[in-house]
Formats: C-alpha cells, structure tokens, sequence
C-alpha cells in the first residue's frame, strides 16, 4: 500500500512540474548580444566594464536594468569620459526598452540614428550634455509611446519637426541649449502636467496659440528670437507654475493679464512687453520668482504688499514710451 501511495505521488508531482509554465529566461541572447554591440560600438570603455560575455545575466551588468521577464528595458550611461563614439545602432535591438538615458558622455558624437524607432515601447528618451549634433530625426514621432523626450545641453540643428505635436503620450520636452531654428510647431506637448523648455536657441516667430485648458508645470522659452504676443499663457482657469520667456522679442500689454493664482516664477525681462504692472500680480501668494525689467512698462507701480514684497530688482529698466514712467519703487 505505501509503495502504492509513493508511487501516485510522484505521479501527481512529474504531472503538476510538467504543467507549470516554464520560468522567463532573464537577459535571452538576443537582449546580452545587443549590449555588447553597444559596448564595441563605444569603444569597449572600462565603464561598462561589467558587460562581459563571462556574465550570464546581463540583469545584474551596471547601467542596465531589466523587467520582471527578464528583458533589458533600462539602460543608463552616465557621466562617463571614456564612452566614444556614435549612438550605437545596436540599440534597437534592445526591442523591450522603456528608458535610454544617455547622459554627461562629451565623448558621444554624430547625429541622433533613425534606427530609435525601432524601440516601440520607448517612454523616456534622454541624450543629454553630449557632442550629438545633426538635425532632431522626424522619425523619433514614429515612437507612439514617448512620454519625455530630453535632448538638452548638445549640437543639434534645424528646425523643431512638426511630427512631435502628433505624439499622443507626449508630456514633457526639453531641447534647451541647442543650435535650433526656424518657428515653435503647435500643440508640441500633450495630457497633464506638461513641461516645455526650449531655452538657449536660436527659435524665431510667435508663441503658437494654445487655448487648452490643461495644467501646465514649466513653460520655459527664454533666450531665444521670438516675437508676438504671449499673453494667451495666462487665460482664465488654466492653472501654471512656471513660466521664462525672458530674452525675446515679446510685444503685448501686460496691463490686464490676470496671473494665475499657481504661478511661483515669472520671468518676462528683456522683452518690449508695454501698458503697467498690473493689480492681479498682488494677489499671487506662492510667487517665488518675479522679473519684469528691462521692459516698456509704465507707472504708477501699485501700492500693494503683494506687488513691493519682491522689491525693486524685477521694475528697473523699464523705457515707458506713452505714459509716466515706472519708477519711484523705492519710496513704496
């Protein structure tokens, strides 16, 4: 009886192994052969040092990160003056990527490779503080699922492509401190929260107008050669932390504008932004940062906390062409 009973279990045991799912392999072959591409490609730096074919599990390699499958969907290179070279097309290979982070790297050079849009589960996209130069590919647009897209603080040229404003999943974007030109496209980023920063270029035209009423967290266009009339950003009910426009060629009346009560940094300085200096800025209480100088904004400056509290700094240089000029803040 109990060779009986010993027997039926261990039956019952090969039956129940048998029709358990086979455990993902962690890093397939095809995820580790792509990563040593990428290392070859950047001259075998001593910074991916841990990227070794002796290694079995790349999930365990330095700057890689992997999903609860086991495939590579994270990979982050930073600060590092040993990697040369191009962004590797091997890249693409890495078909389960979520995030490429390619950061601080002077040694990085060439354009941005079409080949990105081979990653179609791609969120987040950052090629920053590098020598990537070249034109910003149309074909990054073709990666539906971008959520930020950083390429800041690098050599990038032309024209902002017209494709972003089609990402669907866009919310953040960043391209400060490029070499671009040519006009901002409409409806660059989507959903909420959204970030535009697009500081330290060479951008021309006006601001196009968006009559959402989406949050807005950083509006930051600053250093740059745009014309026209901003006042749009700040309609009624739509909320809006941060905005830098300073260093333009801005032309509106800013005596009207109701602020946002959201509003914490407000930079409008070095514009031909004209009228006075108006009532609604008293009433914003979690203003942290205000700049109005350099402008043609006129007086009488109001009598008011919420407008003297940040003293005299944000009103100087203001050349009033009609009206009494903007001064006398001292003896507020």
């Amino acid at each position: 009886m109990a060779s009986t009973a010993s027997f039926m279990l261990a039956v019952l045991l090969a039956v129940a192994v048998a029709a358990a799912p086979a455990r993902a392999v962690r890093c397939p072959p095809s995820d580790k052969q792509a990563l040593m591409r990428v290392k070859q490609s950047l001259g075998n730096p001593a910074t991916l040092s841990t990227w070794s074919p002796a290694s079995a599990d790349c999930c365990e390699w330095d700057h890689v990160r992997c999903d609860e499958a086991g495939r590579v969907n994270n990979v982050f290179i930073d600060g590092a003056n040993d990697v040369r070279g191009q962004i590797p097309s091997a890249v693409a290979g890495l078909t389960a990527l979520m995030s490429l982070s390619l950061f601080r790297l002077p040694g990085l050079s060439g354009p941005i490779p079409a080949c990105l849009t081979a990653l179609s589960n791609l969120q987040f996209l950052t090629i920053s503080h590098t020598n990537v130069s070249g034109v910003i590919p149309d074909s990054l647009a073709r990666i539906r699922s971008l959520d930020s897209v950083d390429l800041s603080h690098n050599s990038l040229t032309g024209p902002i492509p017209n494709s972003f404003s089609d990402l669907p999943n866009l919310r953040s974007l960043d391209l400060r401190s490029n070499k671009l030109t040519g006009c901002i496209p409409a409806g660059l980023v989507q959903g909420q929260f959204r970030s535009l920063i697009l500081s330290y270029n060479q951008l021309t035209g006006p601001i196009p107008r968006d009559d959402a009423q989406d949050e807005i967290n950083t509006v930051d266009l600053s250093h740059n050669r745009l014309t026209g009339d901003a006042s749009f950003l700040f309609a009624a009910g739509r909320p809006i932390g941060k905005v830098d426009l300073s260093w333009n060629d801005l032309d509106f009346d800013l005596s009207k504008l109701v602020f946002p009560p959201e509003l914490t940094y407000l930079d409008l300085s070095h514009n031909r932004i004209r009228g006075t200096v108006p009532r609604s800025l008293a009433a914003l209480s979690t203003l942290q940062t205000l700049d109005l100088s350099y402008n043609r904004l006129c007086g009488p400056l109001p009598r008011l906390h919420g407008v003297i509290r940040h003293g005299c700094k944000p009103y100087e240089h203001n050349q009033c062409a009609g009206g009494a000029p903007l001064g006398g803040c001292h003896r507020l």
